[in-house]
């Protein structure tokens, strides 16, 4: 499973670096989970459009 093949790996570094940087203290999973959520719901979908935009080059790139 090579990173450069899962984009979804970019999105899930946006999710917690914005996680991360949100005022919230985080006291269990649950709490986490509704963090995730409220973060993934905030996403540009400039985020989504930039990583799929990115899919031909990450396959080139492999090939190379």
């Amino acid at each position: 499973n090579s990173p450069d093949l899962n984009p979804i790996e970019d999105i899930w570094k946006v999710l917690k670096d914005n996680v991360q940087n949100c005022e919230a203290f985080l006291r269990s999973v649950d709490e986490l989970k509704i963090e995730l959520k409220k973060e993934w719901e905030k996403l540009d979908p400039s985020v989504f459009e930039d990583v799929i935009s990115s899919v031909p080059r990450r396959i080139e790139a492999v090939f190379k």
